[in-house]
């Protein structure tokens, strides 16, 4: 997994790094089999708010989560839990069984 820590007007500290990268150890475990997946974390600083994006590209797959808010350590705590609820809600559409029965066809016949 590849971390890049991006500001837009904005130049990230090396506690709020250090936070990320803690954090996104919970991403690891979902992409933990793609060795090449790309995590993108920009923070933005604009009329007095952080405006967070943190982008995950995996298997084919793009997870975008946004959070807006006076600290970028509290846009942390928000984007991380909206993006993992996104990997395990396609997760859970992929796993499930398709509707209808399967052809159960008797050897006897035909």
């Amino acid at each position: 997994m590849k971390l890049e820590i991006y500001g837009k007007n904005y130049n990230p500290s090396d506690s709020l790094k250090a936070v990320t990268e803690k954090k996104c150890a919970k991403l690891r475990r979902r992409v933990s089999k793609d060795g090449d997946a790309q995590v993108k974390f920009t923070v933005t600083f604009e009329n007095g708010v952080y405006s967070t994006d943190l982008t995950v590209v995996t298997r084919g797959q793009t997870y975008r989560a946004e959070a807006q808010s006076d600290s970028p350590f509290d846009n942390v705590d928000v984007v991380i839990p909206r993006l993992l609820g996104q990997m395990r809600k396609q997760k859970d559409i992929w796993g499930r069984n398709k509707k209808g029965t399967a052809n159960v066809y008797d050897e006897s016949e035909g």
